[in-house]
């Protein structure tokens, strides 16, 4: 189990966390393996953890009035993913975060969080990297779909998520740059 939070474990160490901080934040998590298909968090409901992906890869989606998918992002190994807003604000989350292989995260919950935030700054440190992390990715997307063609989202897109093109299918990623699956192949013509 100790290899899940390999990652994590190198972050806090970056913080400045403590072995006996680290302990601690261990033993108030837990480990789960989530099949290709299941969502982690479904549209609708209330978010009472962060989860940090160890081995997979998920995608963040919003289900539009018309019945389409719409991908806002994807996480893959070593990154986290939630609805943060949900999490924080105590709302619904407004998105759905679907395993697109078999995965397995570490759940992090958000009282647990804020109790770890609270008792030392090493943790708001912590957190505050992983936030600014979420931050800039979701500041990044807005600019890819505000301001560039689809052929920069895609090339954006092999950019940010190197290999994915070969691990998920041609829809998710036409999903993710906002064209309809026939107008991504004629743009990879």
């Amino acid at each position: 189990m100790q290899i899940h939070y390999e990652a994590l474990h190198r972050s806090a160490l970056e913080a400045g966390i403590s072995a006996e901080e680290w302990d601690w934040f261990v033993q108030g998590t837990s480990f789960k393996e989530i099949p290709r298909g299941t969502a982690l968090i479904r549209a609708g409901e209330s978010v009472h953890h962060a989860y940090f992906c160890t081995k997979g890869c998920f995608r963040l989606y919003y289900t539009l009035p018309d019945g389409k998918d719409f991908n806002v992002a994807f996480t893959l190994e070593q990154d986290y993913a939630t609805s943060y807003a949900a999490m924080v604000s105590g709302a619904e989350s407004s998105y759905t975060i679907e395993a697109l292989e078999d995965s397995t995260v570490i759940a992090i919950p958000y009282d647990a969080l804020l109790h770890f935030m609270e008792a030392s700054h090493h943790w708001e440190h912590f957190v505050r990297k992983a936030v600014e992390r979420l931050y800039i990715r979701k500041e990044e997307r807005e600019r890819e779909l505000l301001c560039l063609s689809a052929l920069e989202r895609y090339e954006a897109f092999l950019q940010k998520y190197p290999g994915l093109e070969k691990r998920i299918p041609q829809y998710h990623i036409a999903a993710y740059i906002g064209i309809s699956p026939v107008s991504l192949s004629r743009l990879l013509r």
